[in-house]
């Protein structure tokens, strides 16, 4: 929705009521998401309480003062009354005053048409032989002159508290119109009979599901960030109306929050299937975390053992030095290693550690990865022998179920210059050292040459510049190694690619997860099994559908035919090449969620 100008509405400053214990029906929250805060609300606060007052004395006087003008909805130049109430059935005033224009802007004609803008007299006729209406007693202020007035009264027949709740609603239908925070019992249960009530005095159901989506994200209410209230009253929504992005996106905070929960008001309304899913999605996080942390600890000494990576001696010599370097690096990076546990009964590390060493992986990923080859594709590149660097990835891919990196590879150094085979006692002697800084020099500017050192970033990271130290301090030995430099850096490779894998698990979000940054609890969350609603069979329904659209259209397009004269009717095989060409809705394999048109082929 367009966002409109409301600069002469009145900004309301709340503040939380008396500590009294008043009755259900009072306890009406006001939810503003930009400030993250939900108060107590009354709209007005023209009562005073006495130091003797009683709860029921008190229960009359806030039902009497909410709900009449309300600042935010009140505009000094606004040219329409809205009074919550038929016309002659009260005395009391308008509750709110806004532009007429911009509810006709806002294409609620089914209201208008219902409720019909009226011009505005000087005082509105009043009878006292209408107390028994719902809407009695709620407002008692007189209504200012205004052009136009609107009456809405509750439907018969409800309680009080029904007619309260119903203009509640009608209030909170113009707060979404001027885009002003929401008031009620519950944020999830005014956020449901907002659309309702949207869907009542608006024609395009669609429409309005994407405007109220557009007025969650303006007023914040899907910043779920260490905020049950919006994570829960927003997942309600999203299952009501089968919303898989949004319902995955509070599902997830839901489950990283998953102990603060229960502490929530919005949580008893929470469907049994979406807790059950909760529940199931923290315990497995917490063991995925767990078992990161054990990994990681070690710079998974267990996973590339010799049970499931099949390495020479002296390769598995050089792993085990490069895991000693990087033990070195992280001792001097933290003061120990493994680090302090943030839960003393789990071994998964704090977030900050899991992020950090992310980052640096993954920097050093980039830095090693060779960017031409990719996951699937056939390679014309001819076999170099030595480690098969792509089956021992794959393998323990698929063992820990890991979806692969698009580039498995690393860059592997080229040597130019070899051993030579046969040599004299005068060669030995004479040439030996001169021929071993050569080798030496020769493979240090292979592996040079072996990298993507062009992205500055890479570069800072202080782990990629201790590994190039690395590198080159072993090529520097005295003692000549006896595995070759081309499978020491396919060594190397797997024990960081598995490394990143394992850091990935623990720090990337679902892609339907928005908000990722200032977040304290994990969000690695696992959504395979969800929603709770069939979305297999929600798709096939509508693709059923489109396909029965798609026979009505042809059926159409013979019965026009039919009544064009002979000489000018289309050919057969054109009419039948129509069919063959109708458009369809087909499933998008990068996300489930989601259709995109397509044409069959003739």
């Amino acid at each position: 929705m367009a966002s409109r100008s409301t600069d002469n509405l009145q900004r309301v400053t709340t503040s939380v009521d008396p500590p009294l214990e008043p009755i259900r029906t009072t306890k009406i929250r006001r939810w503003d998401g930009s400030r993250r805060t939900t108060t107590n609300w009354d709209s007005v606060r023209r009562v005073r309480y006495s130091s003797d007052a009683t709860v029921d004395s008190l229960d009359l006087n806030v039902l009497r003062s909410q709900l009449s003008q309300d600042p935010e909805l009140w505009s000094t130049t606004g040219d329409c009354s809205i009074h919550f109430y038929a016309q002659g059935q009260s005395r009391r005033g308008a509750s709110l005053r806004v532009s007429l224009s911009a509810i006709q802007s806002s294409n609620c004609a089914p209201l208008l048409g219902r409720y019909n803008a009226k011009a505005s007299v000087e005082s509105p006729s009043t009878s006292s032989d209408h107390s028994s209406s719902p809407d009695e007693d709620y407002f008692l202020e007189p209504s200012p002159p205004a052009k136009h007035e609107l009456f809405i009264p509750a439907p018969s027949g409800l309680s009080k508290e029904g007619a309260f709740r119903y203009h509640l609603t009608t209030r909170n239908f113009f707060a979404w119109m001027f885009e002003k925070p929401l008031v009620g019992h519950r944020l999830g249960d005014s956020l449901l009979s907002l659309l309702d009530r949207m869907n009542e005095f608006r024609e395009d159901e669609d429409q309005n599901l994407d405007d109220i989506l557009a007025y969650l994200d303006s007023q914040e209410y899907t910043d779920f960030r260490s905020c049950p209230d919006h994570a829960l009253a927003v997942l309600q929504f999203a299952e009501k109306h089968e919303l898989l992005e949004l319902w995955r996106d509070s599902f997830c905070h839901c489950a990283g929050m998953s102990e603060e929960l229960p502490f929530s008001a919005e949580y008893e309304f929470v469907s049994r299937q979406s807790k059950a899913l909760i529940t199931r999605a923290n315990l497995e996080m917490d063991l995925r975390l767990e078992h990161a942390g054990r990994s990681l600890g070690n710079f998974l000494e267990d996973d590339l053992s010799g049970a499931y990576l099949g390495l020479p001696p002296p390769a598995r010599v050089h792993l085990d030095r490069f895991r000693s370097f990087l033990q070195s690096f992280y001792v001097g990076k933290y003061g120990y290693w493994p680090p302090s546990r943030a839960n003393v009964s789990s071994a998964a590390f704090p977030k900050s550690i899991f992020k950090s060493m992310y980052f640096e992986f993954r920097n050093l990923y980039e830095y090693l990865v060779d960017p031409t080859f990719r996951t699937g594709l056939s390679s014309d590149r001819p076999a170099d022998g030595g480690i098969c660097v792509l089956q021992n990835v794959t393998a323990f891919d698929k063992r820990r179920k890991y979806a692969s990196l698009p580039h498995p590879l690393p860059l592997v150094p080229e040597t130019p210059l070899g051993r030579p085979k046969t040599a004299t006692v005068r060669t030995l002697f004479k040439h030996s050292h001169a021929q071993k800084v050569e080798r030496r020099n020769a493979t240090l500017a292979a592996l040079s040459a072996a990298t993507n050192p062009s992205a500055v970033k890479v570069m800072e990271c202080r782990l990629v510049r201790e590994y190039l130290c690395f590198e080159k301090s072993w090529t520097l030995q005295e003692k000549e190694e006896t595995v070759s430099c081309s499978d020491a850096r396919k060594v190397r490779w797997i024990l960081i690619y598995a490394m990143l894998q394992t850091l990935i698990s623990v720090t990337r979000a679902p892609p339907e997860v928005r908000d990722t940054e200032g977040v304290p609890y994990p969000l690695c969350c696992q959504v395979a099994g969800t929603p709770p609603w069939d979305e297999d069979g929600k798709k096939a329904t509508l693709e059923q559908k489109l396909v029965v659209m798609g026979e009505e259209e042809v059926r159409r397009a013979k019965a026009r035919q039919d009544q064009v004269h002979p000489g000018m009717r289309i050919p057969n095989h054109a009419t039948a090449k129509v069919a063959f060409t109708t458009p369809f809705l087909e499933l998008n394999p990068d996300h489930a969620d989601l259709f995109i048109p397509k044409t069959l082929p003739l």
